[in-house]
């Protein structure tokens, strides 16, 4: 199903009349996780070159697993493991002052069923994700408030989403309920996914539940045209880590979440596509900045809401060289949040050589005024982080991310923090 879905990164409504399980494979937190196809064994039979070992071109290390996945895509069935692990250093400036690095690490277990291709029924995708995150995070070391890496969690194994997907009357009509990912059918930008820092694959002034704690909701979907996408859903505000899910949505005992967006796609996937989302949020029940009187440590609640948007667009493309730009942003209320407004935007290439056709090299920009739940007195209110990053193609399996990271005034002081990495990604 094209368009179907991709975890932490761009994810539509679906237009297309079939399903295909293997389109619910994407990449892990705001960043590509799954390495496209390597071209090196085409390029080596046109220069009439030794084959490549087909260990280096195939899409996943483990290859068919023996024949398992064969088999289960029989039954409609699709098994993918995909794994990120990373370190950072902060090795100049950061409200801690000592140089220190950080590893952290993630990894999913995903499982779908088509029901289509399971013979049961049309038009449906059952989703299970197994995640484990390990590791600590380098913006304990930095300071700042929009996040170096966007797979950090708390270490622990959990069922992270588990839901059935189901589209209607040739894809214009789309139902989404479990436990559920609501960011990445909303918000996140295709080229802010490529991107390592945490706020250029979550808006940071929008508070819908995502990675680590999805919750449990429902999303519903029309699409009347290939060009125009609406949507609308509701979770649970108060998502919980872990692999079950709450109940405080179905009682009404704790705040709900809702979003309403407008995804357009002017181009109609010509060579220079586009693809355009606003859309707006309200929290029932959202903690708020403590007033004039109140003790520290008290917990003041109530409702809140915001607007947001993301553009994603091509500017030029030759071969499989493409120079995308991207550019997001969200404003809520500077009261009950720790970012009021964000700004964002960046670019990137793809193949920026000519043998290296796998590979995507990056520049964003980044910038968060700090709200007044982590504003601190005689700080500043704002925060910029400028990333830079090359994604090499090792294998059709793998590959390795330098990244580099300029924070300006992390968490609003006047200092300013470097901070370098290298992230692997390994699709089992």
């Amino acid at each position: 199903m094209a368009g179907f879905f991709c975890k932490l990164g761009a994810a539509c409504l679906v237009v297309a009349p079939t399903v295909d399980a293997s389109d619910l494979v994407g990449p892990a937190p705001g960043s590509a996780v799954e390495p496209a196809r390597s071209s090196v064994g085409i390029e080596a039979e046109i220069r009439n070159e030794p084959s490549i070992p087909a260990w280096r071109t195939r899409e996943q290390l483990l290859g068919d697993m023996g024949g398992l996945r064969t088999m289960l895509a029989r039954r409609g069935m699709s098994l993918v493991v995909h794994s990120l692990d990373e370190n950072f250093a902060n090795p100049d400036g950061a409200l801690n002052t000592t140089e220190d690095s950080r590893y952290a690490g993630l990894t999913d277990v995903v499982f779908s069923v088509d029901t289509d291709g399971a013979g049961w029924w049309k038009g449906g995708i059952f989703f299970v994700d197994l995640q484990n995150t390990r590791g600590g995070d380098i913006s304990d070391v930095v300071g700042d408030v929009q996040g170096v890496s966007n797979i950090v969690a708390p270490s622990g194994t959990r069922f992270a989403e588990y839901f059935l997907d189901q589209i209607f009357a040739g894809g214009r009509f789309r139902l989404k309920i479990g436990k559920q990912d609501a960011n990445a059918d909303f918000v996140v930008s295709e080229g802010g996914g490529e991107f390592i820092n945490s706020s250029f694959g979550l808006i940071p002034t929008v508070p819908l539940p995502t990675f680590p704690a999805p919750a449990l909701g429902l999303v519903g979907g029309w699409s009347p045209s290939e060009v125009i996408h609406v949507k609308a859903g509701y979770w649970d505000g108060s998502p919980t880590l872990g692999s079950g899910i709450s109940t405080e949505i179905v009682t009404g005992s704790s705040g709900g979440v809702a979003a309403v967006g407008l995804e357009i796609r002017p181009f109609g996937g010509s060579i220079i596509d586009g693809t355009y989302r606003i859309g707006y949020w309200r929290h029932s029940s959202i903690e708020l900045a403590l007033p004039a009187g109140k003790e520290d440590g008290a917990v003041v609640t109530g409702p809140a809401d915001g607007i947001y948007f993301t553009a994603d667009q091509g500017l030029w493309e030759n071969g499989p060289r493409r120079l995308a730009f991207f550019a997001q942003g969200g404003w809520g209320e500077a009261d009950r949040s720790v970012v009021g407004s964000y700004y964002g935007a960046g670019l990137t290439l793809s193949a920026p050589f000519g043998a290296r056709r796998d590979d995507v090299v990056g520049i964003g920009a980044a910038h968060a005024e700090i709200g007044e739940l982590e504003r601190r007195e005689g700080y500043a209110d704002s925060e910029t982080v400028i990333e830079l990053f090359y994604r090499l193609a090792v294998t059709g399996w793998m590959t390795l991310s330098p990244d580099l990271q300029w924070v300006h005034r992390p968490g609003g002081t006047d200092d300013t923090a470097f901070v370098a990495g290298l992230r692997v990604a390994t699709v089992f």
